[in-house]
């Protein structure tokens, strides 16, 4: 998530016509869902391995469900007064939908949350303190091993929240992920690959980095890989699969796809003409962008497109 100083002067149109079908059969699988209300302003969104997607309101603080093959979202976990919902990710394994909460009533120091629901029935199932009087947390996953990170983006670092683990501990920090101006969003999308390595942008800089898990859960030193063209406030991050990452640039509205290679990472862009993009969430049927409008909800004149919609993107396949 990035607040914004302006709002991006693309289209809805531009963003309709830069979704491709995927597959090729544009009537198997709808090319968009949409969800709930006048004021959801969603911000990040996560899908389950059958395809159901969550979404994380802004501006209700709910948590909407999509199931596979529905253009409509129903309410997963309701709202409440003064609440957001930020990063999400789904945790099958432990029955957990993960979600970085914000609660704007906490004065003079705002705190936010990492916050567990359960995946079967939406009931919450623990709450933990970001570190810190001020706090950001903007974006979750999951290792294998069910280890949680999070990314602050005003404490300028990664937490780790051990599996079984009951407090979020510093994983990685280091002066790399310093705002390069005072008030910038720092650390923003992070995506684990599946192995040994998280990857984390940072949206003040565009700046990428790869980061170890070591043998004993610790934080190597955080590399950063240089991506042509450079990334443009970077906003949430997805595994695609040997190699690959989809990011989502904020201000530019677009989703891009970075091919890792030799210690860099070549970019190119699969869909643009979105407004305010947050996240992505990858299923079998292809990417689901996240089109969040927040800038209306942040003070931008005039009014947000209705109803608030993720659209579904082709990913080129793999190259042998």
């Amino acid at each position: 998530m990035r607040i914004p100083s302006w709002l991006s002067a693309v289209t809805l149109a531009a963003a309709v016509s830069a979704c491709e079908p995927f597959p090729e059969d544009p009537g198997s699988v709808p090319t968009e869902v949409q969800w709930p209300g006048e004021a959801f302003y969603p911000e990040g969104i996560a899908a389950a391995k059958d395809g159901t997607l969550y979404a994380g309101s802004l501006g209700t603080g709910a948590i909407a469900r999509v199931k596979k093959g529905a253009l409509g979202a129903e309410v997963f976990v309701p709202g409440r007064p003064a609440f957001g919902v930020y990063g999400l990710q789904v945790d099958e394994a432990h029955d957990t939908l993960w979600a970085c909460t914000y609660d704007d009533l906490l004065l003079p120091a705002q705190a936010s949350y990492l916050t567990a629901y359960a995946l079967s029935t939406g009931a919450q199932k623990a709450s933990h303190a970001m570190p810190g009087q001020v706090s950001f947390c903007n974006d979750v996953t999951v290792d294998a091993a069910g280890n949680v990170y999070v990314t602050d983006s005003f404490g300028n670092a990664v937490f780790r929240l051990a599996l079984g683990g009951t407090a979020l501990e510093t994983w990685s920090a280091d002066a790399a992920y310093e705002p390069s101006e005072p008030g910038l969003i720092t650390l923003n999308g992070i995506a684990y690959d599946g192995a040994s390595r998280l990857y984390v942008v940072k949206s003040d800089t565009g700046a990428l980095f790869a980061i170890d898990i070591q043998p004993d859960g610790s934080a190597s030193a955080p590399v950063t890989i240089p991506v042509t063209p450079a990334l443009d406030t970077p906003d949430g991050v997805e595994w695609v699969d040997s190699g690959r990452l989809l990011v989502v640039e904020n201000t530019a509205g677009r989703a891009s796809l970075v091919t890792l290679g030799e210690g860099a990472g070549a970019k190119e862009v699969l869909a643009n003409g979105f407004v305010e993009p947050t996240a992505a969430a990858l299923t079998e049927d292809g990417a689901w962008v996240l089109e969040s409008q927040m800038g209306f909800l942040f003070g931008t004149p005039g009014t947000p497109t209705l109803p608030f919609r993720a659209y579904r993107i082709a990913v080129p396949p793999l190259l042998p």
